[in-house]
C-alpha cells in the first residue's frame, strides 16, 4: 500500500486531537497509509538535524517509504518564536530549501509536496496559556512575527514551484482569516474560535486544514493519481467476494 507522510510541528503531531490528520486516514483508508511524522516544539534547524543524520532519519523517513503519494511540510511556528525555540528568518529560509530539497531528493513524492504556511495566532489566548504554564510570554510568538514567517514560506513555496513543479502552498492564514487574510491576526474574531489556546487547532480549525488540503490535492495536476476517489482500495470488496 502506498504512504502519505507528514512532517512538522506540534500542528502536525497533534493533528489526530485536532482531526485534520484522522480525517485524512479516513479519507484514504485502503488507499494509503498515512504515517503522522509530527514533532511538538521543534523547529526546522531541529528537524534537518533529524534528516542530516543515518542514525536518526528512519524515524521520519521511515525505510519503506519510498515514494510517498505525498509529503505535507507544517513548520515554522516554533521558528517564529521570540525565545530558545526562535531560528533567524533568514537562516529558516535556507533551512526551508534545505528541507524541501531533502524530501524531493529521497523521496520524491509522486504527488510532490503541499506546504503549508503557519497560521495566524490569538496573541491574547496565547499569551494567557504560556503565563498560566509558567512560560514567559516575551519568549512565545506574536501575531507580527508570525506574518513574517508565513510570508516567508509563501514566498519560499512559491520560488520552489517555479523551479521545481512539485510545490503546492496552502496558505493557512488565508484559510483561517478569510476576507480578512491581509490583516495581521492577533485582534480578536471569528477566526479565532478555531484555536484551542490560541496557538493550536481545535477539531473546528483541524476541519479547516483538512479541507483545505484536500481541496487542494483535487486541483492538482496529480490529482488523477493522489486524490482518494481516484485510487482503487486494496483488495477486494466483501460484497465481490459474496458473489462468488
Amino acid at each position: 500500500m502506498q504512504q502519505i507522510l507528514l512532517l512538522g510541528d506540534s500542528l502536525t503531531e497533534q493533528g489526530f486531537s485536532s482531526g485534520w490528520v484522522s480525517r485524512l486516514s479516513d479519507a484514504y483508508v485502503r488507499r494509503a497509509d498515512v504515517l503522522n511524522r509530527g514533532l511538538s516544539g521543534y523547529n526546522t534547524r531541529w528537524l534537518l538535524s533529524v534528516l542530516r543524520s543515518d542514525e536518526s532519519r528512519h524515524h521520519l523517513f521511515p525505510e519503506h517509504v519510498t515514494r510517498p503519494l505525498f509529503v505535507t511540510i507544517l513548520i515554522g511556528t516554533n521558528d517564529c518564536s521570540l525565545g530558545g525555540q526562535g531560528v533567524p528568518l533568514q537562516e529558516f529560509k535556507g533551512n526551508l530549501r534545505i528541507l524541501l530539497d531533502i524530501v524531493r531528493k529521497r523521496l520524491s513524492p509522486i504527488g510532490g509536496i503541499f506546504l503549508m504556511t503557519p497560521p495566524p495566532i490569538n496573541g491574547k489566548e496565547w499569551n494567557k496559556w504560556l503565563q498560566d504554564n509558567g512560560i514567559d510570554p516575551a519568549t512565545g510568538q506574536t501575531p507580527d512575527n508570525v506574518l513574517r514567517y508565513r510570508d516567508a514560506v509563501a514566498q519560499i513555496g512559491l520560488m520552489e514551484s517555479k523551479e521545481f513543479k512539485d510545490v503546492t502552498v496552502i496558505d493557512l492564514h488565508d484559510v483561517f482569516l478569510g476576507p480578512n487574510a491581509e490583516a495581521k491576526g492577533g485582534e480578536e474574531g471569528p477566526w479565532c474560535k478555531y484555536f484551542s489556546d490560541g496557538l493550536h487547532f481545535n477539531e473546528d480549525g483541524g476541519k479547516l486544514v483538512y479541507d483545505a488540503l484536500m481541496s487542494a490535492i483535487r486541483r492538482s495536476a496529480c490529482a488523477d493519481c493522489i486524490a482518494p476517489e481516484n485510487i482503487t482500495p486494496s483488495l477486494p470488496d466483501f460484497m465481490v467476494l459474496m458473489k462468488g
